[in-house]
């Protein structure tokens, strides 16, 4: 059928204007070039992704918007170069990464005609390829930690981490102490894991049928603390249990009684204490005869014993009792050796505590072997079971800025105290009729009763002022201030 020539024009339009919407309406970026690199045609989608308007991409070279940063580097050039297809990929000034394939035309001279280039952002994939390889790296990692970590398991079970000389050399040491019965005094800062080693030495010894009792000297009140630990007779005061009651030390006949803080322990009840240790007997309160009791004492504490016999707060009878065995366990910081396979086991834990089965990725694991960890263990164990529940999905990969976030608590915690301080002398100066004794005695009152209550122990409260235990009790008592520890 012959057209006729307008006809055939409205048609040519047609197909034009359909060729358009087709090269617009594509997802994808088209950009065109003559075989120079000068662009004729760019879609939306190019326009949109280079930030320019279409005004300022059409009739201009590659090369010059190489030059002002709009992509680097350039498929067209390489084309102009190679005469053949380039695959690159393609950086944007936004920041995107795209993946770009440039296909060249050419005459029937053989000449380089036209250069159509595609691209696709594919920053998402290459940031799942980033993870896939990082995870790569950490499952690499674990593996290795866990190889190492399940020989030191079988030497000392799976709550304990030894790797470093020192720890290897203090387990080497209690391996061969568990088997007999002497006293072991624990000595180190809070949160070293004082009480696992506790439990793993009873474990390993020959009482591990009996029971492991533990008692914290500091955290059980003074008053409670004799009926605690040796138990009453029916009828020995009012308001106990008319059947009487079993004290903790007759609970662990045939096992082992762990002391913790036990520099945290008045001196009268060190006194009974030693009697225990000395006479394997002990009496309830309210009771006439001395019962004999099988047990082994392990006692921990985190300050100086020695210094605490020098000043008269500590017996030396007791501690040379306890002291058969003196163990210090270093802090955290000192035992990098094994802080990664730490970290892993107590991941471990903590995952199959929750029914999780998170990890970390490598940058978090590095920076919490950075990390200096003055809580110790107990610090980094709080941590990692927060970055477990907090985190959502399976890899844990944000930043923890642990220290920084400690530091801030160090210092808006004595800020507080400087302010309350602060209250307080303005009012103590401002009230009526005191003499300046009763102005001190009033300012000693309010300051025990300000560190007693943040601190709750007279240990505490004792090293922060300078003091000993002994002196920060007296005035307790003196002043009528409620005692907790």
């Amino acid at each position: 059928m012959n057209m006729k020539p307008m006809e055939q024009v409205k048609m040519l339009q047609k197909q034009v204007n359909d060729l358009e919407t087709i090269f617009q309406c594509s997802q994808f970026e088209i950009f065109v070039t003559d075989g120079n690199g000068v662009c004729l045609k760019v879609n939306q989608v190019g326009v949109d992704n280079m930030g320019l308007p279409k005004s300022e991409i059409v009739g201009r070279n590659v090369r010059d918007l190489v030059n002002q940063g709009i992509f680097n580097p350039s498929a067209t050039v390489q084309v102009i170069e190679e005469k053949k297809t380039v695959q690159i990929i393609q950086l944007m000034a936004n920041g995107e990464r795209r993946h770009i394939t440039s296909t060249p035309v050419f005459d029937e001279d053989g000449e380089l005609k036209l250069i159509i280039s595609n691209s696709m952002d594919i920053s998402e994939v290459l940031s799942l390829r980033d993870k896939m390889k990082e995870m790569e790296r950490l499952v690499e990692i674990y593996n290795d930690r866990m190889a190492t970590q399940r020989k030191t398991e079988v030497l000392y079970g799976s709550k304990i981490v030894a790797k470093s000389p020192v720890m290897i050399q203090i387990m080497e040491l209690l391996t061969r102490v568990s088997k007999v019965n002497s006293t072991v005094l624990l000595l180190g800062e809070s949160g070293v894991g004082k009480t696992e080693i506790a439990k793993w030495i009873h474990g390993e010894s020959g009482r591990s049928e009996g029971k492991f009792v533990e008692i914290n000297c500091g955290a059980i009140p003074a008053s409670l603390f004799e009926s605690e630990l040796f138990g009453y007779e029916p009828g020995a005061f009012s308001g106990g249990l008319p059947t009487g009651k079993k004290g903790l030390i007759e609970l662990a006949h045939k096992g082992t009684l762990f002391l913790d803080e036990i520099g945290e322990l008045s001196l009268d009840l060190q006194v009974k204490l030693l009697q225990v240790i000395q006479s394997k007997s002990f009496m309830k309160i309210g009771g006439r005869t001395y019962k004999e009791v099988d047990i082994r004492i392990i006692a921990a504490t985190n300050r100086d014993l020695k210094e605490m016999v020098e000043n008269g707060d500590f017996r030396q009878d007791l501690y040379y009792r306890l002291a058969v065995v003196p163990i210090k366990v270093p802090p955290l910081r000192e035992r990098r050796d094994e802080l990664i396979e730490l970290i892993f086991s107590l991941l471990d834990r903590i995952n199959k505590k929750y029914g999780s089965m998170k990890v970390l990725a490598p940058h978090v694991l590095e920076e919490l072997v950075e990390y200096d960890w003055p809580g110790n263990i107990r610090e980094l164990e709080n941590t990692l079971e927060r970055l477990v529940v907090t985190t959502e999905g399976t890899l844990i990969d944000k930043a923890l800025h642990v220290k920084h976030s400690n530091e801030n608590r160090v210092v808006e915690a004595e800020q507080e105290v400087l302010q309350e301080e602060q209250k307080l002398y303005k009012n103590i100066i401002d009230h009526p009729n005191l003499s300046l004794e009763e102005r001190l005695q009033l300012v000693e009152k309010e300051i025990l009763s300000h560190y007693m209550n943040e601190l709750g122990s007279t240990r505490k409260v004792a090293k922060i002022l300078n003091s000993s235990q002994s002196t920060i009790s007296r005035k307790c008592q003196k002043y009528n201030i409620k005692v907790r520890g």
